[in-house]
């Protein structure tokens, strides 16, 4: 052995006395409520940022609210008329109104906005804090039936609430005057190509133009239909449409990953009369030469895209919602933006246990959820669902869809923007010949194999109507017409 000491194990690290005060700043407080009885007009924007409870003094919590209903009440916010409302007669050791006075005579200006956000922003530390000591003491202590991925989702959507800290540009409050003349511009800026447009193609000429534009940002769509009716296949082809002008980010919960990316080659790389299922692209052994040059082909177009595709077996609305922001990220940094989010599908998209055991209410806490998304991102989101099985009820003539057929809640419809609703007679006549072997629907069948329409049953951008499209199932892809010679 070396003659060098051996150096023990360092012991755990003694408790400190007393624990760092939480992060707050007693100044930009102060500068806040000054700047607010100076010139108390400026309280609407501060509002939009500050409550009462992000004051970290409990004195100043309750200045700043009586700042709030004096304004309300239309009476002029001094330090004489608040201290009458206060809860203590002095503030620190002085007096209220001679507090007060001293804070409005040490202001260095009128303009609260800049304070408000150190306020705002030493509240949303603090909160963070409490989200860190929280999981700490749960890691810690939990029983062993509390799983450690369940602390883990509680904590992301902890922090998911604490995000927003500030009221973005695209939500922010406008007066009438404000609201038209923004309007104006905006208007003008369109036409003439100054800012892009906020929607987001298709792909599909006549879905853009009832939807005026397609996919709409701030919007949530639903891509509904029974099973077997191709909700993937429209996904499939209206996500890479969409990809080829602006971010897409797909969650593809349902189906792995190698079939996702073997739908985006067929989709790609088909030829008429010589479609390339994506069945035997995932199997990849009996690929003949010719086939294979077409998937690099394809495999190079793709590439081309700005399109992200996460697969897991399931995920949560914070999770989305984080992925959603650090895809943001990822595109500003080419100079992109993210257009549309598409998840496949709802049934995989799991909730708190807030309405555990009641999937209306945690299926309305989805819709709501992303549609809050949509509008707080400024995207389009796309989620794919299933309809109720009443379509197919024996004694239903007409077994196209109506949004009255989509399944377990009706929040859906009521959060959604569009509503796509997928028919396919096809399936039903393949049924139809194998009970029946009938050689008229045999006939009918050959005739509308490749039919799908695409029904908007509610559509908040334009009218309501079916649009008759083409669609191969096995090569993964929908088109406005045949993909071939007409």
């Amino acid at each position: 052995m070396s003659g060098r000491a051996v150096i023990p194990f360092t012991g755990p690290a003694e408790p400190a006395t007393q624990a760092p005060e939480p992060p707050h700043n007693v100044e930009a407080e102060q500068a806040l409520l000054a700047a607010l009885m100076l010139k108390p007009d400026q309280l609407p924007e501060v509002a939009q940022w500050v409550r009462p409870e992000h004051f970290y003094f409990a004195d100043h919590q309750d200045v700043f609210a009586c700042i709030e209903a004096l304004v309300a009440a239309n009476v002029e916010p001094t330090g004489v008329n608040i201290k009458g409302y206060l809860r203590e007669p002095t503030i620190a050791g002085e007096p209220a109104h001679v507090y007060l006075a001293r804070i409005v005579q040490e202001a260095s200006g009128w303009s609260a906005a800049s304070h408000a956000r150190v306020v705002r922003d030493m509240a949303t530390r603090r909160a963070m804090l409490a989200v860190g000591e929280s999981l700490v003491e749960r890691a810690r202590f939990d029983p062993a039936d509390t799983a450690a991925q369940a602390m883990i989702e509680d904590t992301e959507q902890k922090l998911l609430d604490l995000r927003a800290i500030v009221p973005q540009a695209h939500l922010a409050g406008q007066s009438t005057h404000e609201g038209m003349a923004w309007m104006r511009e905006r208007i003008t800026s369109l036409r003439s190509g100054l800012i892009a447009s906020t929607s987001v193609s298709t792909g599909i000429a006549d879905l853009d133009r009832v939807t005026n534009g397609g996919f709409q940002r701030g919007q949530l769509w639903l891509l509904a239909g029974r099973p077997g009716m191709g909700k993937t296949v429209a996904m499939t082809t209206l996500s890479r449409n969409a990809a080829r002008e602006a971010g897409v980010l797909v969650f593809q919960l349902e189906v792995t990953r190698d079939q996702q990316w073997s739908r985006y080659l067929s989709d790609l790389a088909y030829v008429h009369n010589r479609p390339l299922p994506f069945g035997k692209i995932m199997a990849g052994v009996d690929l003949k030469d010719d086939e294979v040059w077409r998937i690099d082909d394809a495999a190079r177009r793709i590439e081309q895209l700005h399109l992200r595709l996460e697969c897991e077996p399931s995920a949560t609305v914070a999770q989305i919602a984080f992925a959603v922001k650090a895809e943001k990220r990822r595109l500003a940094k080419q100079g992109l933006s993210l257009g549309v989010v598409f998840i496949d599908y709802l049934k995989f998209v799991r909730v708190s246990d807030r309405y555990k055991g009641n999937r209306v209410l945690e299926i309305g806490e989805i819709s709501g959820s992303l549609k809050q998304l949509a509008k707080s991102e400024d995207i389009c989101v796309v989620l794919l669902a299933q309809l109720n099985r009443q379509v197919e009820a024996e004694g239903r003539a007409d077994r196209r869809p109506t949004v009255a057929d989509l399944r377990d809640s009706g929040e859906l419809e009521q959060d959604a923007d569009t509503v796509l609703l997928l028919y396919r007679e096809s399936v039903y006549l393949e049924r139809k010949l194998k009970a029946s072997n009938d050689p008229e629907t045999a006939a009918r069948l050959i005739d509308r194999q490749h039919a799908l329409e695409l029904i908007l049953g509610k559509n908040r951008s334009g009218k309501t109507c079916t649009l008759d499209l083409w669609c191969d199932v096995a090569a993964s892809s929908i088109a406005q017409h045949s993909r071939g010679p007409h």
